[in-house]
Protein backbone atom coordinates (compact mmCIF):
# COMPACT_ATOMS: atom_id res chain seq x y z
CA UNK A 1 0.00 0.00 0.00
CA UNK A 2 1.59 3.27 -1.15
CA UNK A 3 -0.12 5.51 1.47
CA UNK A 4 -1.04 5.16 5.15
CA UNK A 5 -4.59 3.95 5.84
CA UNK A 6 -5.80 7.32 7.15
CA UNK A 7 -4.25 9.33 4.30
CA UNK A 8 -6.67 12.11 3.20
CA UNK A 9 -4.95 13.40 0.10
CA UNK A 10 -5.26 12.19 -3.49
CA UNK A 11 -3.38 9.40 -5.24
CA UNK A 12 -3.25 8.84 -9.00
CA UNK A 13 -1.46 6.00 -10.73
CA UNK A 14 0.50 6.25 -13.98
CA UNK A 15 0.03 10.00 -14.27
CA UNK A 16 1.77 11.31 -17.44
CA UNK A 17 4.42 13.97 -16.84
CA UNK A 18 3.47 15.57 -20.13
CA UNK A 19 0.63 17.22 -18.21
CA UNK A 20 2.73 18.07 -15.16
CA UNK A 21 5.73 19.89 -16.65
CA UNK A 22 6.13 23.03 -18.73
CA UNK A 23 8.14 21.11 -21.34
CA UNK A 24 5.18 18.73 -21.86
CA UNK A 25 7.63 15.83 -21.98
CA UNK A 26 7.95 12.63 -19.99
CA UNK A 27 6.46 9.24 -19.30
CA UNK A 28 4.25 8.44 -16.30
CA UNK A 29 4.76 8.83 -12.58
CA UNK A 30 3.91 5.46 -11.07
CA UNK A 31 2.12 7.35 -8.27
CA UNK A 32 1.30 11.05 -8.07
CA UNK A 33 0.46 11.79 -4.43
CA UNK A 34 -0.96 15.12 -3.23
CA UNK A 35 -1.14 15.37 0.58
CA UNK A 36 -4.00 17.40 2.03
CA UNK A 37 -2.11 18.70 5.06
CA UNK A 38 1.28 18.83 6.73
CA UNK A 39 0.16 16.01 9.02
CA UNK A 40 -0.73 13.97 5.93
CA UNK A 41 2.68 14.68 4.45
CA UNK A 42 4.55 13.73 7.63
CA UNK A 43 2.63 10.45 7.99
CA UNK A 44 3.26 9.71 4.33
CA UNK A 45 6.99 10.37 4.65
CA UNK A 46 7.22 8.02 7.64
CA UNK A 47 5.17 5.36 5.84
CA UNK A 48 7.26 5.52 2.67
CA UNK A 49 10.50 5.34 4.66
CA UNK A 50 9.20 2.31 6.55
CA UNK A 51 8.26 0.65 3.27
CA UNK A 52 11.64 1.47 1.77
CA UNK A 53 9.94 3.42 -1.02
CA UNK A 54 11.74 6.33 -2.65
CA UNK A 55 9.91 9.52 -3.63
CA UNK A 56 10.50 12.90 -5.19
CA UNK A 57 8.94 16.33 -4.75
CA UNK A 58 7.37 18.00 -7.77
CA UNK A 59 6.98 21.76 -7.79
CA UNK A 60 5.61 23.69 -10.74
CA UNK A 61 7.45 21.43 -13.18
CA UNK A 62 8.98 24.43 -14.97
CA UNK A 63 12.60 23.36 -14.62
CA UNK A 64 12.28 19.63 -15.17
CA UNK A 65 13.03 17.11 -17.91
CA UNK A 66 11.51 13.67 -17.34
CA UNK A 67 12.64 10.46 -19.02
CA UNK A 68 10.41 9.04 -21.73
CA UNK A 69 9.91 5.97 -19.58
CA UNK A 70 8.74 8.05 -16.64
CA UNK A 71 9.94 7.49 -13.08
CA UNK A 72 9.48 4.46 -10.87
CA UNK A 73 9.47 6.44 -7.62
CA UNK A 74 6.40 8.02 -6.07
CA UNK A 75 6.02 11.73 -6.84
CA UNK A 76 4.65 14.12 -4.21
CA UNK A 77 3.12 17.47 -5.12
CA UNK A 78 2.08 20.12 -2.58
CA UNK A 79 -1.01 21.42 -4.35
CA UNK A 80 -3.70 21.50 -1.63
CA UNK A 81 -4.99 24.85 -0.28
CA UNK A 82 -2.81 24.50 2.81
CA UNK A 83 0.34 24.48 0.69
CA UNK A 84 -0.74 27.13 -1.84
CA UNK A 85 -1.88 29.90 0.50
CA UNK A 86 -0.24 33.17 1.54
CA UNK A 87 -0.60 35.47 4.53
CA UNK A 88 0.56 39.08 4.75
CA UNK A 89 1.38 40.74 8.06
CA UNK A 90 2.56 44.31 7.54
CA UNK A 91 5.73 43.96 5.43
CA UNK A 92 6.20 40.22 6.00
CA UNK A 93 4.54 37.44 4.01
CA UNK A 94 4.23 33.70 4.66
CA UNK A 95 4.02 31.80 1.38
CA UNK A 96 3.06 28.18 0.84
CA UNK A 97 5.58 26.14 -1.15
CA UNK A 98 2.96 25.23 -3.76
CA UNK A 99 1.96 28.85 -4.40
CA UNK A 100 2.80 30.17 -7.86
CA UNK A 101 5.26 33.06 -8.04
CA UNK A 102 2.87 34.84 -10.38
CA UNK A 103 0.12 34.91 -7.72
CA UNK A 104 2.57 36.12 -5.09
CA UNK A 105 3.77 39.01 -7.25
CA UNK A 106 0.18 40.08 -7.99
CA UNK A 107 -0.83 39.87 -4.32
CA UNK A 108 2.23 41.78 -3.09
CA UNK A 109 1.40 44.63 -5.46
CA UNK A 110 -2.15 44.76 -4.10
CA UNK A 111 -0.70 44.99 -0.58
CA UNK A 112 1.26 48.10 -1.59
CA UNK A 113 4.63 46.45 -1.08
CA UNK A 114 7.92 46.40 -2.98
CA UNK A 115 11.15 44.42 -3.10
CA UNK A 116 9.79 41.46 -5.06
CA UNK A 117 9.79 43.02 -8.52
CA UNK A 118 12.74 40.98 -9.82
CA UNK A 119 10.57 37.85 -9.56
CA UNK A 120 8.01 39.13 -12.08
CA UNK A 121 7.61 36.88 -15.08
CA UNK A 122 9.32 33.85 -13.52
CA UNK A 123 7.14 30.74 -13.79
CA UNK A 124 6.88 27.96 -11.25
CA UNK A 125 6.13 27.56 -7.56
CA UNK A 126 7.57 29.32 -4.52
CA UNK A 127 9.07 26.08 -3.19
CA UNK A 128 10.80 25.30 -6.46
CA UNK A 129 12.04 28.89 -6.73
CA UNK A 130 13.58 28.65 -3.26
CA UNK A 131 15.30 25.31 -3.90
CA UNK A 132 16.90 26.60 -7.13
CA UNK A 133 17.24 30.20 -5.87
CA UNK A 134 15.39 31.54 -8.90
CA UNK A 135 15.92 35.08 -10.11
CA UNK A 136 17.90 37.17 -12.55
CA UNK A 137 21.05 35.07 -12.31
CA UNK A 138 24.65 35.84 -11.48
CA UNK A 139 24.08 39.57 -11.84
CA UNK A 140 21.93 39.51 -8.70
CA UNK A 141 18.26 39.74 -7.85
CA UNK A 142 17.31 36.25 -6.62
CA UNK A 143 14.48 35.11 -4.36
CA UNK A 144 17.02 34.60 -1.56
CA UNK A 145 17.35 38.40 -1.34
CA UNK A 146 13.95 38.66 0.38
CA UNK A 147 13.86 35.42 2.38
CA UNK A 148 13.82 35.57 6.19
CA UNK A 149 13.28 31.88 6.84
CA UNK A 150 12.13 28.61 5.34
CA UNK A 151 10.00 25.92 6.96
CA UNK A 152 11.08 22.46 5.84
CA UNK A 153 10.43 18.78 6.45
CA UNK A 154 13.00 16.03 6.18
CA UNK A 155 12.30 12.69 4.55
CA UNK A 156 11.54 11.19 7.97
CA UNK A 157 8.59 13.55 8.45
CA UNK A 158 10.29 15.93 10.90
CA UNK A 159 9.64 19.64 10.33
CA UNK A 160 11.82 22.58 11.35
CA UNK A 161 12.42 26.29 10.71
CA UNK A 162 15.62 27.40 8.97
CA UNK A 163 16.82 30.97 9.35
CA UNK A 164 18.11 32.70 6.22
CA UNK A 165 21.67 32.81 7.55
CA UNK A 166 21.76 29.00 7.88
CA UNK A 167 20.82 28.37 4.23
CA UNK A 168 23.70 28.22 1.74
CA UNK A 169 22.18 30.14 -1.14
CA UNK A 170 24.27 30.62 -4.26
CA UNK A 171 23.72 30.93 -7.99
CA UNK A 172 20.86 28.54 -8.82
CA UNK A 173 21.37 26.59 -5.60
CA UNK A 174 20.25 26.53 -1.98
CA UNK A 175 21.45 23.26 -0.46
CA UNK A 176 17.81 22.36 0.27
CA UNK A 177 17.50 19.60 -2.34
CA UNK A 178 17.27 16.86 0.31
CA UNK A 179 14.48 18.60 2.23
CA UNK A 180 10.82 19.30 1.49
CA UNK A 181 10.11 23.03 1.48
CA UNK A 182 6.76 23.65 3.21
CA UNK A 183 6.57 27.43 3.38
CA UNK A 184 8.72 30.53 3.09
CA UNK A 185 8.77 33.77 5.05
CA UNK A 186 9.78 36.82 3.03
CA UNK A 187 10.51 40.38 4.08
CA UNK A 188 9.35 43.17 1.79
CA UNK A 189 8.95 46.92 2.24
CA UNK A 190 6.14 49.45 2.05
CA UNK A 191 6.20 51.09 -1.36
CA UNK A 192 6.47 54.88 -1.43
CA UNK A 193 5.52 54.97 -5.12
CA UNK A 194 3.27 52.14 -6.31
CA UNK A 195 3.28 53.47 -9.86
CA UNK A 196 7.03 52.91 -9.93
CA UNK A 197 6.59 49.40 -8.50
CA UNK A 198 4.03 48.49 -11.13
CA UNK A 199 6.34 49.84 -13.83
CA UNK A 200 9.27 47.77 -12.58
CA UNK A 201 7.09 44.64 -12.49
CA UNK A 202 5.90 45.33 -16.02
CA UNK A 203 9.42 46.07 -17.24
CA UNK A 204 10.78 42.79 -15.83
CA UNK A 205 7.92 40.80 -17.33
CA UNK A 206 8.22 42.53 -20.71
CA UNK A 207 12.00 42.06 -20.76
CA UNK A 208 11.61 38.33 -20.18
CA UNK A 209 8.93 38.10 -22.85
CA UNK A 210 11.04 40.00 -25.39
CA UNK A 211 14.36 38.26 -24.74
CA UNK A 212 13.17 34.75 -23.97
CA UNK A 213 10.99 32.41 -26.03
CA UNK A 214 7.58 31.40 -24.73
CA UNK A 215 6.04 30.56 -28.10
CA UNK A 216 6.32 26.81 -27.46
CA UNK A 217 6.61 24.59 -24.37
CA UNK A 218 10.04 24.80 -22.75
CA UNK A 219 11.76 24.71 -19.37
CA UNK A 220 13.33 28.15 -19.66
CA UNK A 221 17.12 28.35 -19.73
CA UNK A 222 18.60 24.89 -20.13
CA UNK A 223 22.16 25.70 -18.98
CA UNK A 224 23.58 27.82 -16.19
CA UNK A 225 25.57 30.89 -17.17
CA UNK A 226 29.32 30.37 -16.69
CA UNK A 227 31.15 32.96 -14.59
CA UNK A 228 31.47 36.17 -16.56
CA UNK A 229 29.63 34.92 -19.63
CA UNK A 230 26.24 33.93 -20.99
CA UNK A 231 25.34 30.38 -21.99
CA UNK A 232 22.93 31.81 -24.57
CA UNK A 233 25.70 33.90 -26.17
CA UNK A 234 28.04 30.93 -26.33
CA UNK A 235 25.40 28.64 -27.84
CA UNK A 236 24.53 31.32 -30.39
CA UNK A 237 28.21 31.73 -31.29
CA UNK A 238 28.34 27.97 -31.93
CA UNK A 239 25.56 28.37 -34.49
CA UNK A 240 23.04 26.26 -32.59
CA UNK A 241 19.97 28.47 -33.00
CA UNK A 242 17.43 26.49 -35.01
CA UNK A 243 19.31 23.18 -34.59
CA UNK A 244 16.71 20.43 -34.34
CA UNK A 245 16.43 16.84 -33.17
CA UNK A 246 13.04 15.21 -33.61
CA UNK A 247 10.42 17.46 -32.05
CA UNK A 248 12.94 19.56 -30.09
CA UNK A 249 14.72 22.65 -31.41
CA UNK A 250 17.02 25.39 -30.12
CA UNK A 251 15.06 28.64 -30.12
CA UNK A 252 16.00 31.19 -32.76
CA UNK A 253 15.24 33.96 -30.26
CA UNK A 254 17.24 32.64 -27.30
CA UNK A 255 19.78 29.89 -27.89
CA UNK A 256 19.59 28.69 -24.27
CA UNK A 257 15.96 27.66 -24.77
CA UNK A 258 15.03 24.27 -26.23
CA UNK A 259 11.46 24.26 -27.49
CA UNK A 260 9.03 21.38 -27.81
CA UNK A 261 7.68 21.89 -31.31
CA UNK A 262 5.24 19.01 -30.87
CA UNK A 263 5.91 15.44 -29.85
CA UNK A 264 9.42 16.11 -28.56
CA UNK A 265 10.88 13.33 -26.44
CA UNK A 266 13.32 13.43 -23.56
CA UNK A 267 15.81 11.70 -25.87
CA UNK A 268 15.43 14.55 -28.40
CA UNK A 269 16.21 17.16 -25.77
CA UNK A 270 19.15 15.22 -24.33
CA UNK A 271 20.62 14.87 -27.82
CA UNK A 272 20.52 18.66 -28.28
CA UNK A 273 21.98 19.19 -24.81
CA UNK A 274 24.86 16.84 -25.63
CA UNK A 275 25.47 18.78 -28.86
CA UNK A 276 25.46 22.04 -26.90
CA UNK A 277 27.95 20.83 -24.30
CA UNK A 278 30.38 19.41 -26.86
CA UNK A 279 30.13 22.46 -29.15
CA UNK A 280 30.78 24.97 -26.37
CA UNK A 281 33.63 22.90 -24.93
CA UNK A 282 35.29 22.66 -28.34
CA UNK A 283 34.96 26.37 -29.14
CA UNK A 284 35.40 27.99 -25.72
CA UNK A 285 36.92 25.31 -23.51
CA UNK A 286 34.00 25.73 -21.13
CA UNK A 287 31.82 22.90 -19.86
CA UNK A 288 28.22 24.03 -19.54
CA UNK A 289 26.26 22.85 -16.50
CA UNK A 290 22.55 22.04 -16.88
CA UNK A 291 20.14 24.32 -15.06
CA UNK A 292 17.23 21.93 -15.67
CA UNK A 293 16.83 18.81 -13.56
CA UNK A 294 16.64 15.37 -15.16
CA UNK A 295 14.40 12.72 -13.64
CA UNK A 296 14.81 9.08 -14.64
Amino acid sequence: MICPKDFKGSVRENEPFAGLTSWRIGGPACFLIEPESERDLAALAVHLKREGACYRILGGGTNLLVDDGGVKTAVLRLSSPLFTGMTFRAETAELGAGLSLKKFVAAAMKQGLCGFEHLAGIPGSVGGAVVMNAGKGREGGSISDIIEGVRVMDYCGRSSELARRSIKFSYRASGLDDLIVLSVKVKLAAAADMAAVRKRVKDYAVYRTQTQDFTRPSAGCVFKNPDGDSAGRMLDACGLKGRRCGGAVFSRRHANFILNMGGASCADVLSLMDTAVSSVKERFGTILEPEVKLWR
